[in-house]
């Protein structure tokens, strides 16, 4: 299998994460110092002190929550989680990971796979027209960790789908391929119940082999791949 992936897209997210995480954490802690200082000076110094207090920790817990955030999606790795899932494919399946258009798109010779890859662990379940995930039991500890919210996948599938069919309008209008959106949950301890969702999920154990079992379906043509690569620029890919 071919991996085309934007590395300093990825990268760059991943040091935005992790120093944001590290300033709003800074942040409050200077927050806290400061109003301990605050405390011990005379009462006419206090209120301008405390707006010092306020704004550190306004901006730290922003800065915190931003890095989270962006942690849940680029810290992860997805495309290292995706690549190991489907190697031992052939060079005829190339993995795009921030590429074209859409976060995770598979170009296989029976079809085109939109993938959106979930981390929530315990029971996943679609019934009733909803998603619900009750989540695994979580330690003492973990209390205090952010929750990862499940959200709508199919929404997310379908939206990740529709950017990936506008990128090719705009870069091969000729070339009509309609993706199938997977729905990919990479928790080791994920258990999936989702056989009516509008969209497949599945876990990422099962990933390679429903791709495989996949009948011939409409794909991107080898030359208009290669167009959009020489377009974009694309460094040579990285065999998986």
């Amino acid at each position: 299998m071919r991996i085309v992936t934007d590395t300093k897209l990825v990268n760059r997210n991943v040091t935005i994460a992790r120093y944001a995480s590290l300033g709003g954490i800074g942040l409050i802690i200077a927050a806290l110092f400061i109003n301990l200082y605050a405390i011990s000076r005379p009462m006419e110094e206090q209120p301008q002190l405390l707006i010092y207090v306020v704004g550190a920790f306004v901006i730290g817990y922003l800065l915190s929550n931003l890095g989270g955030s962006l942690n849940f999606r680029w810290g992860r790795r997805p495309d290292r989680g995706l690549s190991d899932a489907l190697r031992g494919l052939d060079d005829r399946h190339t993995l795009y990971n921030h590429r074209l258009g859409a976060n995770h798109v598979l170009v296989a010779p029976n079809g085109v796979f939109v993938f959106v890859p979930k981390y929530q662990g315990g029971p996943v379940v679609f019934e009733a027209g909803k998603w619900k995930n009750p989540g695994e039991r979580r330690g003492l500890f973990s209390f205090f960790a952010p929750r990862d919210i499940l959200g709508n996948p199919a929404a997310e599938a379908t939206g990740e789908s529709e950017a990936f069919k506008s990128f090719l309008k705009k870069q091969t209008p000729e070339a009509e391929v309609d993706p199938k959106p997977i729905v990919v949950f990479m928790n080791s301890r994920a258990e999936v119940q989702a056989r009516d969702a509008p969209v497949t999920a599945l876990h990422v154990k099962q990933l390679k082999d429903y791709v495989r079992r996949q009948t011939r379906g409409a794909t991107l043509p080898a030359s208009a791949l290669a167009a959009i690569e020489e377009k974009l620029g694309l460094a040579e890919p990285q065999p998986g």
